[in-house]
């Protein structure tokens, strides 16, 4: 996948200028670098600037980029890359990404799943299934199902850009009969607001870190 950078630019489905231009000294701030190379610090007085919603994305080999969201769809959220690669988050879930060569287009969701529908951890279910759906330039779109089994893991301190949050560790693994993949949440166990994750994004993608840096909010 290509290195994401900050989408800082657009507009959303609620009309223009709900998500404007911020600056180039921002962008050039918060871009990640090319692979291989040292990436900047951020620092949180410098994210505050964005007056948005912010979520910070990374891949396995790249640093974190910082998004906003171009778009509010029904809940489903737009981030996008200054290339054209864009994230899509529902609730705490991964909905959705365009990247090189091959999109996780959607993701279908168990009605009772915690992880696209914030609930307390009391009262989450003991498992639910889930739908990735392909789209794969040289074959053409295929679907993945999988049962997932989520398992507290206790409490664990973390820190996301100079603040820290006293979370508890959510391990889910989900599996069919061809495949096995583990996803890891760090969520308030009262709401069940998800402010980190590592959600798979597919056999050739693998797993995205997402950490909220300011929540969204449709009002």
């Amino acid at each position: 996948m290509a290195v994401l950078l900050a989408a800082l630019t657009g507009c959303s489905s609620g009309g223009p200028g709900t998500f404007t231009r911020i600056g180039d000294t921002l962008v050039s701030t918060l871009a990640t670098t090319d692979a291989g190379a040292q990436a900047p610090t951020v620092s949180r007085a410098r994210l505050n600037e964005i007056p948005y919603a912010t979520i910070s994305v990374a891949t396995d080999e790249s640093a974190p980029a910082y998004l906003v969201p171009l778009a509010d769809n029904g809940g489903y959220l737009d981030y996008r890359d200054t290339a054209g690669n864009s994230v899509r988050v529902f609730g705490g879930a991964l909905a959705g990404i365009v990247a090189v060569g091959f999109d996780l287009e959607g993701v279908r969701h168990d009605a009772r799943d915690p992880i696209a529908h914030a609930t307390p951890l009391a009262l989450w279910p003991s498992e639910v299934w889930r739908e990735y759906q392909f789209s794969q330039r040289d074959l053409g779109p295929y679907s993945i199902v999988l049962k997932c089994v989520m398992q507290p893991q206790g409490r664990e301190p973390i820190e996301i850009v100079e603040i820290p949050y006293d979370l508890v560790r959510v391990v889910e693994t989900c599996r069919n009969v061809r495949r096995a993949i583990t996803n890891t949440y760090w969520i308030d166990a009262g709401t069940g607001f998800i402010w980190k994750s590592r959600q798979w994004a597919g056999p050739r993608l693998g797993h995205l870190t997402i950490e909220v840096i300011r929540p969204y909010s449709s009002s």
